[in-house]
Formats: structure tokens, C-alpha cells, sequence
């Protein structure tokens, strides 16, 4: 480029010292009247190289704007956040230099926008809310799960977090934080929303920037409602655990130590005491298996079950296995249905249906019944365990399944029950894909209703 306007200032310089010698010559040989009309030649030449020069000139300079509107249009184009792709294969000189680094600055800010976009994509898809601070503990930016959590709009920055989350303890955390600058984890209430519980983990930044401005701190927010609740049903299993195994274990020391003693003398009471030591061992034999199967149900995942059962076949085994208990009872068992083959193993089918059926009998009055039904219902086998007994209160049908409870626990404990029947039942249920369902109404019985996905 430097070449071609060098090339044409020479030429149009060229000229004119060709004129201006040109007429110098005819100003030498002439006079008078001809040197007024040489005056008119010479302005009318330098006219003409003047005109020309400046036509030369607009050309270069058109030439010269070209590259740069062509850099100018690919910069808009880049902060607009959109690819343009600039031919510089013709260029040389210092253009090419120019569109070369234009490139460059083009690729390095797409990889910025790429692993930015990647980044909130990230967050956004996180269940745990993550807020930034900066040095003032304003707003600086926020992620979806933590906006949807306190209700905070998408342009909440430069505002402080506790125009959203109202709360002593929080605030005292940040201020902790800002003291001395180590980590707090907070456990709270959610402000807006009763029953659940939030856990907050407060950390400090340094050194670090966001769009510019200095980050202070950040906070990761997780709802641990399930967590808190899952640690209480532990803790309560764990207490209960412990209760219903010091029960009979204390009986069984009161009888040992009396035999021991010599308080009982004849030898039918010893045979009476031996005999209630071994249903308190028996008691708890039943306690540690079913604490076992319990603890077997909730330990295993099954996604899809290939083994299959027999459930009217199921069905009339547990009946016949239940039957002296029942005739004892005075209550009568009876099974109907067609065959038809549910998705779950047969040792777990066998002890879901022992445990409804059995609750049948050991919570019925004399002369009572207890029916076991199968039906067929598109893709479920729908089994239906209905009793005639004391049946079971609204307000203790939600609990029924839960580990260790019993609606009248003196009943319970006289017909050797350990809480834990329903519990098995429901997570069988659940592990095998089904659904379960119980209708109960005081003095008049309950009808437990389970489906099971049917064997393909």
C-alpha cells in the first residue's frame, strides 16, 4: 500500500514540474501580448494537476478506509457476541497485522463466552442455591435454584441479601465471616416457608473479581429437609431399637435372677418362668429378623425385577401356613382370584402377604374374616387384604407404616407383634415398583390395597 500511494504522488509531482518546464520554456521565447495568454496556460495546468492530484488522492484514501470499515464492521460484530469471519488472505502490510489480531481477539473472546456460558449453565442446573457477595456484602450475582428460593428477580444485584432473607442468625454470619474471615456453616428455618430447613455454607473469597467488581464472599444454600428428616427417623429408630430390645431382655433377667435365687421353688413354676423366658427369646428372635429384613429392604435398589411369582398360589400358601393361628383366633381366612404372575420374587411376595394377612388376624374379634382378593388392572395386579376387625383411627392411618408404631401397643405386645410388619410391607412395595393404599374405619375393619407391576 505504502508503494502504490508513493507511486502516485511521484507521478502527479511528475507532471507537474513537466508543465511548469513546459511553459517556462515559451515564457522564455515570448513576449507582450503571448505572455498573458502563457499566464492563463500555466493557471489553467496547475489547475489540471491539482484536479488530478486530489482524484489520485480520493482513490488512495478510499482504498485506504476500505480495510478499516472491513475491521471496524467485524469489531461491532464481536461485541455484539456474533461470529464474523474477515477475509485477509489479499491484504498485506500493516491490514494484515491488524485483521490477524482481530482474529485472535475474536477466538480468545469466544472461548471466554463459551466457558461462561458453560459456567451458568452449571449453576443453573444445580439444586443448591449459590449466591455471591461483594466487600459490602451487596449482591453480585445469583444462580436459578437461589433466586427460586427466596423469590429474588434475576436483576437483584446491587442489593443486599437481606432484603430477601430476613434473618437474625444469617446476618450474624455474614458479620462473623467479614470479622474473621473463615468459613461458617449455618443451619436454619426457612424464612418463608415453614418445615423446611435450610443449611448455609458461608465462605470467603479473595483475590477474585466478578465483572469487574471485588468479591467479598460466597454462599452455597442447600434445602435439608429430607437430610433432617431422615436423621430423625434414625434417631427414632435407633431409640426405639433400643426400647423394644430392653423390654424383654429385662424381663428375661427378672426371671433368671429369680430362678437363680431359689424364690421359685416347685417345679412347675420353674417350668412356668422357663416357658416365659422362651417367648421373650422368641420376641426377640422375631425383633432382630425383622430388623434384618427391614434393614436388607432399605439397602438394596432393584430397577426392574426379572424374577416372577404366582400371586393366587402365593396367596393360598400364606393362608395355609396362617391357618392354625386363625382357627385359634377363631377368625376365617379365605383367598379368591385368578392366577396371574406379579414382577417380584416369591420369598418377598410370600412376606408381604404375612404380614397384611397376619395383621388381619391378630387385630380381629372372634368370628371375624379376613379375604384376600386378586384382580387384574392393565399392567398392576391390584391385591386387596380386607379384615373385619377393630379397624384403625384417621389419625393414625398416615403412621401405620412407620417403623416401631402401633395404634394400641398393649394389644400389640400380647399378640407378639414387633412394629415393624406394615414397614416391611410398604418397603417391598416400593422396591418392586407398586403402589399401596389403606381404607380403615373404627369397629368395622380395614382393607389394605396393594399393586404390583404384573410380570411381561
Amino acid at each position: 500500500m505504502r508503494k502504490r500511494v508513493f507511486s502516485a504522488l511521484l507521478l502527479a509531482a511528475g507532471l507537474s514540474l513537466v508543465l511548469f518546464g513546459a511553459l517556462t520554456a515559451l515564457l522564455l521565447e515570448v513576449t507582450g501580448k503571448q505572455l498573458l495568454l502563457m499566464g492563463v496556460v500555466l493557471v489553467v495546468s496547475a489547475t489540471i494537476s491539482t484536479l488530478f492530484v486530489r482524484k489520485i488522492g480520493l482513490r488512495l484514501l478510499g482504498e485506504l478506509k476500505e480495510p478499516l470499515k472491513t475491521a471496524e464492521k467485524a469489531l461491532d460484530h464481536i461485541a455484539a457476541g456474533e461470529v464474523y469471519a474477515v477475509d485477509w488472505s489479499k491484504t498485506e502490510g500493516e491490514y494484515l497485522s491488524l485483521f490477524q489480531a482481530i482474529e485472535r481477539l475474536e477466538g480468545r473472546i469466544h472461548s471466554l463466552t463459551s466457558e461462561r456460558d458453560k459456567v451458568n449453565l452449571i449453576l443453573d442446573c444445580m439444586d443448591e442455591g449459590v449466591v455471591l457477595l461483594d466487600e459490602h456484602t451487596e449482591l453480585l450475582a445469583s444462580n436459578r435454584a437461589a433466586r427460586k428460593l427466596f423469590h429474588m428477580p434475576e436483576d437483584a444485584e446491587n442489593t443486599e441479601i437481606t432484603d430477601y432473607i430476613r434473618s437474625r442468625r444469617l446476618t450474624e454470619a455474614i458479620n462473623l465471616l467479614q470479622r474473621k474471615k473463615e468459613s461458617v456453616v449455618l443451619d436454619m428455618e426457612h424464612p418463608r416457608r415453614k418445615g423446611r430447613s435450610l443449611r448455609f455454607f458461608l465462605s470467603p473469597v479473595t483475590g477474585q473479581k466478578y465483572q469487574g467488581q471485588q468479591v467479598g464472599m460466597s454462599i452455597l444454600i442447600s434445602d435439608v429437609t429430607e437430610l433432617k428428616r431422615a436423621e430423625g427417623i434414625r434417631s427414632e429408630f435407633t431409640a426405639n431399637v433400643s426400647h423394644e430390645l430392653k423390654t424383654p431382655l429385662t424381663s428375661i433377667k427378672g426371671f433368671t435372677d429369680m430362678l437363680a435365687s431359689g424364690m421359685v421353688g416347685s417345679a412347675e413354676d420353674q417350668k412356668r418362668f422357663l416357658t416365659m423366658i422362651g417367648v421373650e427369646v422368641d420376641r426377640l428372635i422375631d425383633l432382630i429378623n425383622d430388623i434384618l429384613k427391614l434393614s436388607e429392604l432399605e439397602s438394596v435398589a432393584i430397577e426392574q425385577c426379572e424374577e416372577s411369582s404366582d400371586v393366587l398360589n402365593a396367596a393360598n400358601e400364606v393362608s395355609a401356613f396362617l391357618d392354625p393361628v386363625a382357627k385359634k383366633a377363631g377368625v376365617a381366612v379365605s383367598v379368591s382370584g385368578e392366577h396371574v404372575n406379579a414382577a417380584i420374587p416369591l420369598d418377598r411376595l410370600k412376606e408381604l402377604l404375612l404380614n397384611l394377612m397376619e395383621n388381619g388376624i391378630k387385630y380381629n374379634e372372634p368370628g371375624g374374616s379376613v379375604k384376600a382378593s386378586l384382580e387384574t388392572e392393565e399392567d398392576f395386579v391390584r391385591i386387596t387384604v380386607s379384615d373385619t376387625g377393630i379397624g384403625i383411627p384417621e389419625e393414625s392411618q398416615s403412621r401405620v407404616f412407620e417403623r416401631f408404631y402401633r395404634v394400641e401397643k398393649g394389644r400389640a405386645r400380647k399378640n407378639g407383634g414387633t412394629g415393624l410388619g406394615l414397614a416391611i410391607v410398604k418397603h417391598i412395595v416400593v422396591l418392586y415398583g407398586g403402589r399401596m393404599a389403606l381404607q380403615s374405619e373404627l369397629g368395622k375393619g380395614s382393607v389394605f390395597t396393594v399393586r404390583l407391576p404384573r410380570a411381561s
